[in-house]
């Protein structure tokens, strides 16, 4: 017989996070609280829902609490790091993450992570009204698993609503370290080691969203080691164990644009800058920041990645768990801070200084990065991130995506190869090659990309499944190398 016990379920739930949030924060302690029990079973009875009502009125006229500390503007790590377990926080009506944040100098921690196919995954907004980062981080995770799939915005997947997490997470704060164990009914429900995958980067993710931790252990039913599927959770995790793009150490770009006349010629007239940034605009997953001298001179520019301090999102509320920094030489720009808040990019702070101007972007997580220089204009490009399957150490596909595909296309992407000669080819599933050609970036054999493009025509009789392999011919040995496969299939 069809029951409304999930819909009981979340009216209790906002019955009771109204009573915690309009409560005093002084008088109950924790280990009496309501909140510290575990949550109802599933087949809740209306006099058990009339008595928890009555409960709660009682409560609210009382004026008794369930939160153990009130809250403190002090930085995570340095907080005390008590117990909290979350009772069925409600659902939260989620939205796609705004481009300015309610603050203007401050990224917006409230958001919850969705996952997307071969990509890590995206934020998107919710109501964290918490007073302590226990139960902020309690909230997200209770938050994420009640998002239904059908509320998801497209191109998103949430892998906990329906599965085995229906309610329960107990928190402990060590440093930057947050222990979370859920309770679990049943073992997760996942399809593959993809699927499991992209499960704990929703959590993990999620549960890191809260300023001051880079580290969670994810636990089960009291401290039990959690598993999902094939993948066992024996240690705690940042976002870079889980992003899919593995080790990422990108090292310092540097290009010279001094005047060749100096020191002999004028001197030189400070350039006027300009910027713009797009989010999943040149390619899946991509963020694009490009620095542009409108007028005057500049001397040099360097890409690397910023110091400690632009990345402590618990003393300051702008930045993020990563950031890149953008130097620019012989320029003056005022001053500025504008808050994104799309994945991945969060804000970009723009400071002058010393005859420079250093942009810093705040980031989700560490993602391999590409500097690109061009010309009429003059523009610095940096690219972060992009779909980990497309992109290694010296070349990036933007076009195709992988998928389907018409014998018609445009290959499109960054290179960084011997002499900018990049090859590509189509083959079958017996490896026969279908088509195949060579392209020439802009730029090879540099630490900064270059850019190509070529147009690919495959014969009027292909059609099903085929790879397109894009790499580069070693001169030593004649052996590929850095090759991306792009599966597609042809109609």
């Amino acid at each position: 017989m069809k029951t409304d016990e999930p819909r009981d379920d979340e009216i209790l739930g906002r019955a009771l996070s109204r009573a915690i949030e309009t409560a005093p924060v002084d008088e109950t302690p924790y280990d009496k609280s309501r909140i510290a029990m575990r949550p109802l079973g599933r087949g809740t009875s209306f006099w058990r829902v009339a008595a928890l009502a009555a409960t709660i009125v009682v409560a609210g006229a009382l004026g008794s609490m369930f939160l153990d500390r009130p809250a403190t503007d002090e930085p995570v790590a340095g907080q005390p790091s008590p117990t909290v377990a979350a009772a069925r926080t409600p659902a939260a009506t989620i939205t796609p993450a705004s481009t300015t944040s309610a603050l203007p100098n401050a990224i917006d921690h409230g958001r919850i992570y969705l996952s997307r196919l071969d990509l890590p995954p995206v934020a998107f907004a919710v109501p964290i009204n918490w007073p302590t980062a226990e139960q902020r981080i309690a909230a997200r995770i209770t938050d994420l698993r009640a998002l239904r799939q059908d509320q998801a915005p497209p191109g998103t997947q949430n892998l906990l609503w329906n599965n085995a997490f229906q309610g329960g997470v107990r928190v402990v704060i060590t440093g930057d370290l947050a222990t979370v164990d859920l309770m679990l009914e049943t073992p997760w429900t996942t399809s593959g080691s993809a699927t499991s995958r992209a499960l704990l980067q929703q959590l993990v993710y999620t549960a890191t969203e809260e300023p001051g931790i880079r580290r969670v252990l994810f636990t089960q039913n009291g401290g039990a080691r959690m598993q999902i599927d094939q993948v066992v959770v024996d240690k705690p995790l940042t976002r870079e164990d889980v992003s899919g793009y593995g080790l990422v150490d990108n090292e310092t770009v540097t290009e010279d644009q001094s005047r060749p006349c100096a020191p002999t010629c004028p001197s030189p007239v400070p350039a006027r800058l300009s910027n713009n940034y797009s989010v999943d605009s040149v390619a899946r997953g991509v963020a694009r920041f490009v620095v542009q001298v409108d007028s005057g001179d500049w001397q040099t520019f360097t890409v690397s990645k910023a110091g400690a301090d632009s990345m402590d999102d618990a003393k300051t509320p702008w930045t993020s768990k990563y950031a890149l920094e953008v130097k620019v030489k012989g320029t003056e720009v005022k001053p500025g801070l504008e808050i994104i808040d799309q994945s991945p990019l969060r804000a970009i702070q723009s400071v002058t200084a010393g005859g420079a101007t250093t942009y810093v972007l705040a980031l989700d997580d560490q993602r391999p990065w590409r500097v690109v220089l061009l010309t009429n204009p003059d523009r610095v490009v940096v690219d972060i991130g992009g779909d980990p399957s497309t992109i290694n150490k010296t070349i990036a596909v933007y076009a195709p995506k992988p998928g389907g595909s018409g014998r018609q296309f445009t290959l499109t992407g960054l290179s960084r190869t011997f002499e900018g000669t990049t090859a590509w080819r189509v083959v079958d599933s017996a490896r026969r090659v279908v088509a195949s050609g060579n392209t020439t970036a802009s730029r090879g054999t540099s630490a900064l990309w270059g850019t190509y493009q070529v147009s690919v025509q495959l014969p009027a009789t292909t059609s099903g499944s085929f790879t397109l392999e894009v790499y580069w011919v070693s001169p030593r040995d004649g052996s590929d190398v850095d090759v991306v496969q792009i599966p597609l299939t042809v109609r």
